[in-house]
């Protein structure tokens, strides 16, 4: 999320269309659906670091290590090409500098990511597994309500709290110092920028195939007439129907 912001605005700042040599870059703004807690950390984050960070920021390299004597019979493995460039530190932002003019807000949208491993978990997998459905019809509340654009509200401290029990269950390889274990915090600059997707009611479009539905002046069951291609395909069902029960062998009785 940080670099495609920095892209957007390089391209304003430059005065050009938004478009690089890779063609254009991914929407800055608007609805964004975010699947799990890792997520939602990662994309506050980088928003914050987007719009906070000078463009010619150089985040500071990470402390190398101390190279260790290769073991006999044991290969080296190479240097990853891309390293993760360190996060900036939650404290910092207050000393950042204002965020540019014109920076989009930021819709958001939260779906669970329930997904728990073990053995001892498995009564709480078949719980979730039996009430499944309370989780779709919550997750297609909010997807819906992104894809309509229902009504927009501000950000409250309740949001920061989306998806915290997932975090239970989260893999203990996980560092209690790691960035996934940090608290989402919003500097007061970028915090009206961000706002969520209150669902509301949808109406149901009435199924007017069925002979119950309200009643319409546009198509109604009993009217309708089946095509050349529907009386064909009945014909030769009941002639195969017909065939088939001519040329059975009865069963003899008391045979199964």
């Amino acid at each position: 999320m940080r670099e495609i912001i920095k892209e957007h605005r390089i391209q304003r700042e430059a005065g050009g269309t938004e478009e690089t040599s890779t063609g254009k870059p991914e929407v800055e703004g608007g609805d964004v659906i975010v699947v799990g807690r890792n997520t939602f950390k990662e994309i506050v984050r980088g928003i914050h670091e987007g719009y906070l960070l000078p463009l010619d920021y150089v985040p500071p390299a990470p402390p190398a290590e101390e190279p260790k004597e290769p073991k006999e019979g044991v290969e080296t493995p190479p240097p990853e090409p891309n390293p993760v460039q360190p996060a900036i530190p939650l404290s910092e932002y207050s000393s950042l500098p204002d965020p540019p003019q014109g920076t989009p807000d930021y819709t958001f949208t939260y779906v669970p990511s329930l997904h728990i491993l073990g053995l001892r978990h498995t009564p709480r997998r078949i719980y979730r597994f039996l009430t499944r459905r309370y989780v779709v019809d919550e997750i297609c509340e909010q997807v819906v309500a992104a894809i309509l654009q229902q009504s927009q509200r501000e950000w409250t401290n309740e949001d920061t709290n989306h998806g915290q029990g997932e975090e239970r269950f989260w893999p203990k390889t996980i560092a209690a110092d790691a960035e996934w274990r940090e608290p989402i915090v919003l500097d007061p600059r970028i915090r009206p920028k961000l706002l969520w997707r209150q669902p509301s009611p949808v109406e149901e479009i009435p199924d007017y195939r069925q002979e119950t539905a309200p009643e319409d002046p546009v198509v109604r069951v009993q009217e309708l007439v089946p095509t050349e291609e529907e009386l064909e395909r009945e014909k030769v069902e009941k002639a195969q129907s017909t065939a088939s029960n001519l040329f059975t062998t009865p069963i003899p009785f008391g045979r199964r």
